[in-house]
């Protein structure tokens, strides 16, 4: 994790355009997003495609605290996250209350993003409705200023930011190791989890809540990097399905599957978008399903199971030779 931090810390000094910058840019926050949808969708293995609604939440709290009563981003970006695990509250005690489930616990998520989607477009007074909302620009006059309101005039100081939030979510999963290792336990078998005496309930809650402050979070950072928002574009299908993919083909339930899915997706997307987008529209969806296919047939357990796979095979091949010669002795 230090190694991976350094390098993408060096990084930050080369002489790159500022589309590299930008692709680097969304990489992270792809990377912070999908890790912290996996750390209840991977280890916990509740599919949710609808975290769009919690990064929603985080994005329209925090900008109109900062609109309407000029409170910074980094105070915003708390209350939207604790406005999103209200909202997660709303779903996950229910659903795990009741033993929502598999398909019914993704449809119940899907179904509170659209909640989420229509209350924003029809709260125009106060969300912008469809139109949605730009962040105001302030003009800045020092460092500390445009550190204070997150707003810069490039996209260095956003790299920087991002990078850090990804770090801070790396160690917030790695660091939850007993969490973690009853996530896992009520994901292979949630009535075997609870006989050894493990809290389903709270300890999927706990995730839960987790997950949709650091999204909720990510969301603020949308907004101040892209300094607008609508319904459309911060709580459509689209981001809660980029969030999935990530986790799910880099390799969910692993601390750096989201990382390894974002660094190969987003870039490959970004540039086909920009070089082919206009002659065949749609072409990085095309790539998505192409990968997620290859994905589901080789590698289930995603790309981070690549190693894992080639040392088994490597170790069966080495207990060849020996049962060969056992043979030839007997």
């Amino acid at each position: 994790m230090g190694i991976l931090a350094l390098v993408l810390l060096v990084v930050y000094f080369l002489p790159l355009t500022v589309f590299a910058r930008h692709i680097l840019v969304l990489t992270l926050f792809y990377a912070f997003m999908g890790t912290g949808w996996n750390l209840m969708c991977g280890y916990a293995g509740r599919l949710s495609l609808g975290h769009a609604a919690f990064v929603a939440v985080g994005a329209y709290t925090s900008l109109l605290l900062f609109s309407h009563f000029s409170l910074t981003p980094w105070i915003g970006m708390i209350a939207g996250g604790l406005v999103a695990v209200v909202v997660m509250m709303l779903i996950a005690y229910p659903s795990f209350r009741f033993g929502l489930i598999g398909p019914y616990f993704t449809l119940a998520s899907i179904a509170v993003a659209e909640i989420v989607h229509y209350l924003l477009i029809y709260g125009r007074d106060l969300t912008g409705g469809s139109l949605g909302m730009s962040l105001p620009y302030v003009k800045e006059t020092t460092i500390i200023n445009s550190l204070i309101n997150l707003q810069f005039d490039g996209k260095e100081p956003y790299y920087l930011v991002i990078l850090g939030f990804w770090l801070v979510g790396l160690l917030v999963t790695w660091k939850m190791e007993r969490t973690r290792y009853y996530l896992e336990a009520i994901r292979e078998d949630q009535d075997a989890a609870a006989a050894l005496g493990i809290s389903v309930n709270k300890n999927l809650i706990i995730a839960a809540c987790i997950s949709a402050f650091m999204v909720a979070i990510g969301g603020t950072f949308y907004v101040q990097y892209f300094r607008y928002i609508d319904p459309y574009s911060i709580a459509g299908f689209t981001l809660s399905l980029n969030m999935a993919l990530v986790a799910v083909i880099g390799g969910s339930g692993t601390l750096f599957g989201p990382t390894i899915g974002a660094f190969l997706l987003i870039p490959l997307t970004e540039i086909l978008r920009m070089t082919l987008g206009a002659q065949i529209p749609g072409l990085h969806l095309f790539l998505y399903g192409i990968l997620l296919v290859v994905c589901i047939i080789f590698l289930p357990k995603g790309i981070a199971s690549l190693p894992g796979i080639i040392r088994a095979k490597k170790a069966k091949n080495d207990q060849k030779p020996e049962n060969q010669a056992s043979k030839g002795v007997l």
